[in-house]
């Protein structure tokens, strides 16, 4: 503030001295000055007001990227809800088991409350209101199409279950609903993109601006040095942001490996190589630490994120360089196994389930031993992501079933 009063001082005796010398163009000098004085004034206003205008949209952004993440997050949560009920119905459906239903019912709640959040997040916003509405009905199919297969295998009407699973009901349904999620999340972006484009335009033209104010008057130049300056640290504020809000998007906060989004992702680019080049094969592994409800109960919650931790720690010691492990779920891993068949891959796992049985966790002055389960899918031609993943998952199952702390190959 002090140079830019002693700028402000010394223009205005410059002008006096103009002013107070004798000549025939006094008038129209007097008038010049006066019409600069006037244009400087109403140029550094105009690029104050800009800059501030600059600053409210970057804040704008910033607040819009956080209030993004929220929304991205439930509809992820909102997905891996749909596909946790088809997985809970295709276990029942498989095996007969009444007890694999209780992922379907825990799906089919946890769907509820991401639904009613995203229906909070975007109140503002009627567009995304109504693709919500439009989903809710595409929900509703799809529970139902769920609802008729299950009664039809409680009933002992297997069969039909089963003609009716080939028909492709559920995977439609399925399919209608991830279309209307992608549709909310893609919409989403698109308005976060929207506005961080308008901000950058605004921030270029308050460097404009700035650059026309320094080029009259040279006392401005240090003005215009710290607007852009300020300019420079703000662009690299958010763009700190994106990266962060891309990091975050696809991290898991406990164990700081991939999340089951990042993880998916993955997935479905290793499958898309794999269709176009088949001798670029790979094995799908999901695997989860055994009796983990009962060390949370038994030594807390606290307790039982470290057991995670450290399981994501020894699995990522254990792989290969080429390995891709994230946390998909609670206490539920996956691994992307490149290049590998079903015989490399379960020695890859083997080697995994005996670095996280080795050794047990101290917690509280107290010992902590833990296992892993293991279940290996192989990818085939026409494989999607739920095909494979069911695979894996069965196979899992039949690792629990036949005693835990082990790998078991999909068929």
């Amino acid at each position: 503030m002090a140079l830019k009063a002693d700028a402000q001082e010394r223009r205005q005796m410059w002008i006096a001295r103009l002013l107070a010398r004798p000549s025939r163009q006094f008038e129209w000098r007097s008038y010049f000055l006066f019409g600069c004085a006037i244009l400087l004034a109403v140029l550094l206003a105009g690029a104050s007001f800009n800059a501030h205008r600059s600053s409210q949209d970057l804040s704008a952004v910033r607040e819009r990227q956080v209030h993004s993440l929220d929304v991205l997050l439930a509809a992820d949560e909102l997905r891996m809800a749909a596909l946790q009920q088809v997985r809970g119905e295709r276990g029942f459906l498989l095996t007969g088991d009444a007890s694999l239903l209780d992922p379907f019912v825990e799906g089919r709640n946890a769907a509820g409350k991401s639904f009613a959040r995203l229906i909070e997040l975007t109140a503002d916003n009627p567009e995304q209101q109504q693709r919500l509405l439009d989903m809710r009905d595409e929900f509703g199919a799809f529970n139902a199409v769920l609802d008729a297969v299950i009664a039809q295998q409680k009933s002992g009407r297997r069969e039909d279950a089963i003609f009716y699973i080939q028909l492709g009901n559920d995977k439609d349904a399925l399919e209608a609903v991830l279309h209307e999620i992608d549709a909310l999340v893609d919409a989403e972006r698109a308005l976060l993109l929207e506005r961080g484009e308008l901000a950058d335009l605004r921030a270029v033209s308050n460097e404009r601006l700035q650059y026309v104010l320094a080029s009259i008057g040279v006392l401005f130049l240090l003005l215009t040095a710290v607007t852009i300056l300020f300019l420079r640290r703000s662009f690299a504020r958010g763009r700190g942001l994106e990266s962060e809000l891309e990091r975050v998007s696809g991290t898991d906060a406990l164990t700081s490996l991939p999340n089951r989004q990042k993880f998916t992702d993955a997935l479905a680019r290793a499958i898309s190589v794999a269709e176009n080049n088949p001798k670029r094969k790979f094995a799908l592994a999901i695997f989860d630490v055994d009796h983990f409800k009962r060390i949370n109960d038994r030594c807390g919650h606290e307790a039982g994120d470290e057991v995670i931790r450290e399981v994501g720690s020894r699995a990522m010691q254990a792989l290969r360089e080429q390995d891709f492990v994230g946390r998909i779920s609670g206490e539920e891993f996956a691994v992307l196994l490149p290049g590998a068949d079903l015989e490399k891959a379960h020695l890859v796992c083997e080697r995994m389930r005996a670095a996280i049985a080795g050794r047990p966790v101290t917690w509280d002055n107290g010992i902590i031993p833990f296992t892993a389960s293991f279940g290996v899918a192989e990818f085939r031609t026409g494989d999607d992501i739920d095909h494979i993943m069911v695979r894996a998952d069965t196979a899992l199952y039949e690792a629990k079933v036949g005693g835990r702390n082990q790998v078991r190959l999909a068929a």
